[in-house]
């Protein structure tokens, strides 16, 4: 079920500043038996993104009410929820020419990927574009994508993911997931603090390796440097963990720890 504003509908007016400017936030949610994954870490997202963005009067106690709602006749799904500053009184930039911000929840089936991505692996290499840095709007998934847009086009049978970096060649992230290196028996993992999403499988992986007793270090890794760790994954929350099996050409052989995170998170161990 699709819903504007709690009302069945798919569509918008031409004059929401979501879609005239990007003025929103948005979060995907994975739905198993009518149970929105990780939801409280989705909506803590969500309202850190509304905040920095400043857009004022959003009613979570009302988002809860229409996500009931949207799946009320669906038990497996992807969950999409938009929020934008609403529908513009005035044209122009200008922060108070909206009203009311304007909540759109979508459902759609939950994409199929070869079942080798998520059991072998995956190869990927460096985007050619890069991102650009800003951290006003670092961490949070706001409606801005372009970037991931344009690189994107790269994506390809071959290459089913690619990874981001900033204009100085530090990894950032995938296109739409987060990555992690592996060296010995410790984590690492590019910090987020100019550009690039936040991502919540990231962090829920970060916690369940903190509660087994891991070593997890935030930190700029140069691309440059990929072939100093052991192993590298991809996750994120629709496709879970997808084993990276080279950067560029530079392989990286079985381990264990991997296989460690995988389990647990692919097959909710």
């Amino acid at each position: 079920m699709n819903l504007v504003n709690g009302k069945p509908s798919s569509s918008i007016s031409i004059f929401d500043r979501g879609f005239l400017y990007g003025d929103s936030v948005f979060e995907t949610i994975l739905v198993l038996n009518k149970k929105p994954k990780n939801i409280d870490l989705h909506l803590k997202r969500l309202k850190l993104g509304c905040y920095k963005l400043k857009i004022n009067n959003f009613d979570s106690k009302l988002l809860s009410k229409h996500i009931k709602k949207a799946l009320s006749d669906i038990n497996n799904c992807v969950l999409s929820i938009n929020v934008t500053r609403g529908t513009a009184i005035s044209r122009g930039y200008n922060i108070n020419f909206a009203n009311n911000p304007n909540i759109i929840i979508t459902t759609s089936e939950i994409p199929k990927y070869p079942k080798e991505y998520s059991i072998k692996g995956i190869r990927t290499k460096f985007a050619k574009s890069n991102l650009v840095s800003n951290p006003n709007l670092s961490q949070i998934k706001h409606s801005n994508r372009i970037e991931q847009i344009l690189a994107s086009k790269e994506i390809n049978k071959d290459f089913p993911e690619l990874i981001l970096c900033d204009h100085k060649g530090y990894i950032i992230e995938g296109i739409t997931s987060n990555i992690f290196f592996i060296k010995k028996k410790n984590f690492y993992t590019p910090i987020i603090n100019e550009s690039g999403v936040d991502g919540i499988m990231k962090s829920i992986i970060i916690k369940k390796l903190k509660q087994k007793k891991f070593k997890i270090f935030e930190k700029r890794i140069h691309k440059k440097d990929v072939n100093t760790y052991d192993a590298a994954f991809f996750c994120n929350s629709i496709r879970l963990v997808w084993n990276i099996l080279s950067i560029d050409g530079y392989k990286y052989k079985d381990n264990e720890w991997l296989s460690y995170i995988m389990n647990i998170i692919n097959n909710n161990e």
